[in-house]
């Protein structure tokens, strides 16, 4: 009765450890769960972040395309230009060449054409100092140069707007970036936190399934020992049935047989029953011992089992996270590769390259 109670506080303790073990579980899994929305919801963010990114990047290359149209463009106004001053810098000349010629046939002519070739050495004099900086005479000539001028002045304003909204993209570019390795650090901290569960989670699994093996050792070895006890009861049993019959035996013996005769039968059946008690109580706890062996294996070989697969669930987890990481640095190095190529480009936008000469006048 004291070995039947002892059990049944066992089993009550194992089926204790064992819902305790469930519901440990349960709320892992729950915890795991919510882990695995959060973890959702920062992909998802980060996915956005990358997709705004990449039309800010697209963005800046059509802003970058625009401000070196309107540079080209700059150029060839500036070529014009020059080309136009230089035209009318060379019909200036020509201008006050056939004038000298022009007053030397005067001068031929009389004294009132000197004094009018003064007057004219005068106007050319004012003429040479207003048409030194490169103006032309004509209106044509002038109006073209204003014209020129005042688109070299509103393109330099768009290339000031450029400039300011390529610095607007850059700066949001960089925040976007900054963004970007924040939920690059998020997702790192949790990747920590949910493989940290995982752990707790995989050693909870443990526990219940070391739990479970005991509570099924232990209720083989119940179930063995009180088919043992059951066998000890019954060949007791046996045993006083044959010791009643023995009793008999020996009072039919006494009767009929002489004491010495008595005596030594009764000593030769004692040896006897004494020898076979001995040998099954040997051979019961040869098999108390085997089953005990082989139960260890069984539980020893279980667990083996249970390592491997989890150390297989293990590197399949590690080599996840090691494509993930590889993917991200990728990503950064991709990254790395467009905020160079804008600097660059931002950079040759600031500095552009000198225009090339004007052509020579014919």
């Amino acid at each position: 009765e004291m070995s039947g109670s002892e059990e049944e506080r066992q089993l009550e303790l194992i089926s204790s450890l064992k819902e305790q073990a469930i519901g440990e579980y349960e709320d892992l899994r729950k915890e795991n769960k919510k882990t695995k929305d959060e973890c959702d919801k920062f992909r998802q963010e980060r996915d956005e972040a990358v997709k705004r990114l990449e039309e800010l990047h697209k963005v800046s290359h059509m802003v970058i395309e625009e401000v070196s149209c309107i540079q080209n463009h700059l150029e060839i106004e500036k070529t014009c230009r020059e080309s136009a001053e230089a035209l009318a810098t060379k019909l200036n000349k020509e201008n006050k060449t056939l004038k000298r010629i022009s007053m030397l046939y005067m001068a031929k002519l009389g004294p009132d054409i000197i004094t009018e070739e003064i007057n004219i050495d005068d106007g050319e004099s004012c003429t040479d100092t207003e048409g030194s900086p490169g103006a032309c005479d004509s209106m044509g000539c002038q109006q073209i140069i204003k014209d020129l001028r005042d688109q070299i002045i509103s393109l330099q304003e768009e290339k000031k707007t450029a400039v300011i909204e390529l610095e607007n993209m850059k700066s949001t570019f960089v925040e976007g970036i900054a963004e970007i390795n924040k939920l690059k650090e998020q997702n790192a901290v949790l990747a920590s936190e949910v493989q940290k569960h995982h752990k707790v989670l995989e050693k909870c699994n443990r526990m219940s399934v070391l739990a479970v093996e005991e509570y099924e050792e232990l209720q083989v070895n119940f179930e063995l020992e009180t088919n043992l006890r059951k066998r000890a009861e019954s060949f007791a049993q046996e045993m006083f049935i044959e010791q009643n019959k023995l009793k008999r035996q020996s009072q039919l013996l006494q009767q009929n047989s002489p004491p010495d005769e008595q005596l030594s039968k009764a000593l030769d059946e004692n040896a006897k029953l004494t020898q076979t008690l001995e040998e099954e109580r040997l051979q019961h706890q040869q098999k108390i011992k085997e089953l005990e062996e082989q139960l260890c294996n069984e539980v020893l070989h279980k667990e083996i089992k249970s390592v491997k697969q989890q150390l297989k669930l293990l590197e399949e987890e590690k080599k996840e996270l090691e494509e993930k990481c590889q993917s991200a640095e990728e990503q950064i190095k991709n990254l790395k590769h467009s905020v160079g190529e804008l600097e660059k480009r931002v950079h040759r936008s600031e500095n552009p390259v000198p225009p090339p000469p004007p052509p020579l006048p014919p």
